[in-house]
């Protein structure tokens, strides 16, 4: 499971680095609480030396200052990391591309303002984590402004903002269900699951990774893909198909298989499944 960094609660800079230290000691607590609910990452927009916690300070100066708690500093290696939306989520991307993500709190001085790191905590349905930099950061629902082709939606983000958060039922339920993946097996023998190879020189290769994927209980049907690729799992979408590339083949052979998966985190646990079992 990840988290996603909201930027903007960077914003307003401490005033000095002991104020900074005191934000970043709530926010390394909170990912403590994360990492011990299962959270493995928290996928940025930034990178640590791009998080200016004061003028002259960033969080990669905070994670090298031997003056914070070595217990604070070690919550957080290693969970910070880039891009924010990997580029083999095609449909996250095409969500995100396709339109304009806003973020606007008048009532706490923030005007309308791009928000990557909420939008791809919406895209990817799991929740924001924010520093306590502005009140407008201290709730669990943030409201964020959805505009595609001139029409505008308002969509709520959850977020969490420290360690107790994760006791707010309403936040214990979402990280209860992104945790527990329940997966449907597919009622066909292997046999009887359709397949359709293209009459190409990759036929036998392709047919030689069916004859194994058919075994799954997660596989429904496959079939012939454009070629090409550097990951077995080339591609996953949240109707349950997922693209898988035989990357030392000649011409990187596809095949694109149907699975059980119901929306994008089934997906995207099944084609781990299939890399761990057949890559």
């Amino acid at each position: 499971m990840e988290l996603m960094y909201n930027e903007l609660s960077v914003d307003a800079l401490s005033a000095n680095r002991y104020a900074a230290n005191d934000k970043m000691k709530l926010f390394s607590e909170t990912v403590a609480e994360a990492r011990r609910r299962g959270f493995r990452n928290i996928r940025s927009y930034h990178d640590s030396h791009q998080i200016q916690l004061t003028a002259d300070y960033t969080l990669y100066d905070w994670l090298n200052n031997a003056d914070v708690s070595k217990e604070l500093r070690d919550n957080m290696y290693g969970m910070l990391i880039l891009p924010f939306i990997r580029d083999e989520d095609e449909q996250v991307v095409a969500g995100y591309v396709s339109g304009d993500y806003y973020f606007e709190d008048a009532a706490n001085g923030i005007a309308k303002t791009s928000c990557p790191g909420l939008a791809a905590a919406h895209l990817y349905e799991t929740l924001s984590v924010s520093l306590q930099s502005s009140a407008a950061w201290i709730k669990n629902e943030l409201e964020v402004t959805v505009e595609v082709n001139g029409t505008s939606t308002s969509k709520q983000v959850n977020n969490v903002f420290s360690r107790g958060c994760f006791d707010v039922a309403a936040i214990s339920g979402i990280v209860e269900n992104l945790g527990n993946v329940v997966l449907d097996e597919s009622p066909l023998a292997p046999d009887a699951k359709d397949i359709h190879l293209a009459d190409h020189h990759g036929k036998k290769e392709l047919k030689a990774l069916w004859n194994r994927l058919k075994n799954n209980p997660y596989v429904i049907a496959g079939r012939s893909t454009d070629f090409g690729g550097k990951r077995f799992i080339r591609k996953t979408s949240s109707d349950g198909v997922v693209e898988i590339v035989l990357v030392d083949s000649d011409k990187e052979y596809a095949l694109w298989v149907q699975t059980t998966g119901r929306n994008l985190r089934e997906t995207k646990a099944i084609a781990e499944i299939l890399k761990d079992r057949y890559e």
